[in-house]
């Protein structure tokens, strides 16, 4: 039986200040944990056995998706101690493994065909299969090279400039023959699959392949990330299933747009899809809601304030005459009249914004902090 290891146990530290209250698996994107869109696809793809690495924040993830049953999964967990690295995670999960075998990402969305994908690894025999996807800047990722029959036999693991070879990056999901614990196994400590595992698969010829793929594919592992990811999964660029109920359109309602229970909209509010709306909120009179949008639950918006393709997290009130603009607002926030809050800033939970500020462009506020009215910020409160 086809098993997943999942890995989900990374501190996201170029997404906080969500990532401190919160695993970054466990953000929510389009209203749901990032790692459920992979979770969900592996489920339509007939792989229901999930082995679910965790280690920062750990509690988190077990409670909310418990033994999978709630989403027609089979769930297990193997928490690590201490980090143990890609490979070493992947190690300590060998007693729950006896077949060929997936490993994946809990922070990446994709629309990879994984009955392909496994396919393509036993038609080549192949000890190890990754997957490669071009991207447009190489350093970000490794880069690997191959030959005319997809094996791979270059790999590197984030290149400087002058080390290019190759735009055909790792996207983090493999497929694997038991055999590769063989491998695991003669490194101790903290075991990486591109610093420790693929060189040496490379070096011994033991049979790792590419396989190419040209999909949907997002690591989401920065703040200009996630807001991309949010704005391809509302427009459809990956078809997963949508939080709440799609509304039909009418006067003030354009596009596609889901909502959940009990909305509240007062009077000349316009809603301009595609739009996720959560529970329990509340639109006062001339309120714009622009396309790209979500909103979590009980989010309240007064009056004549404009939300344009930003992300607001549950609890969070935004005061009248406010602009937030392609930005992250986190949870339980409070956001005084007449703010404004530019494109990708981060503003972290509990945070309080005076009236009349001004969050500038990609600027960070740290969780619980409170920044008094008519304040320009400029700068990360970190």
């Amino acid at each position: 039986m086809i098993k997943t290891v999942l890995m989900a146990g990374g501190k996201g530290t170029r997404l906080r200040p969500l990532t401190y209250i919160r695993p970054k698996p466990m953000i929510q994107l389009v209203n749901k944990p990032i790692m459920q869109y992979m979770m969900e696809r592996l489920r339509s793809s007939g792989f229901s056995n999930l082995i679910i690495t965790l280690s920062y924040m750990s509690s988190h993830i077990k409670q909310y998706f418990k033994d999978g049953a709630d989403l027609d999964l089979n769930i297990k967990y193997s928490v690590e101690p201490w980090p143990l690295g890609t490979g070493g995670g992947v190690k300590k999960v060998k007693k729950f493994v006896n077949d060929t075998f997936f490993v994946v990402s809990g922070d990446v969305i994709t629309d990879v065909n994984f009955k392909d994908l496994l396919k393509f690894h036993k038609d080549k025999g192949a000890l190890a299969t990754m997957v490669l996807t071009p991207v447009d800047d190489p350093s970000h990722f490794g880069i690997a090279e191959l030959n005319d029959n997809q094996q791979i036999i270059n790999y590197l693991e984030k290149p400087a400039k002058n080390q290019v070879f190759s735009n055909i990056a790792n996207t983090g999901t493999y497929v694997f023959q038991p055999e590769i614990f063989n491998y695991l196994e003669r490194k101790k400590g903290e075991v990486d699959f591109s610093k420790h595992i693929f060189p040496q698969l490379i070096k011994e010829d033991a049979g790792i392949y590419g396989y190419i793929f040209d999909g949907y594919w997002n690591d989401v592992g920065r703040p200009e990330t996630y807001i991309k990811a949010t704005y391809d999964l509302l427009d459809q660029e990956i078809k997963q299933r949508l939080m709440g109920k799609k509304i039909k359109g009418k006067l003030g309602r354009l596009g596609n747009i889901w909502v959940g229970k009990n909305l509240k909209v007062g009077k000349k509010v316009r809603i301009e899809g595609p739009v996720v709306i959560g529970d329990n909120c509340t639109f006062e009179d001339g309120c714009k809601i622009s396309q790209g949008t979500v909103i979590g639950n009980n989010v309240i918006v007064k009056q004549n304030t404009t939300i344009k393709g930003a992300v607001i997290f549950s609890d969070t009130f935004i005061g009248e005459n406010s602009f937030i603009d392609g930005c992250i607002i986190d949870s339980r926030c409070k956001i005084h009249e007449n703010t404004i809050v530019e494109k990708n800033a981060v503003v972290g939970s509990l945070t309080e914004l005076g009236a009349g500020c001004i969050i500038k462009s990609s600027r960070s506020i740290v969780n619980n902090t409170r920044i008094l009215p008519d304040t320009i910020v400029d700068y990360d409160y970190i």
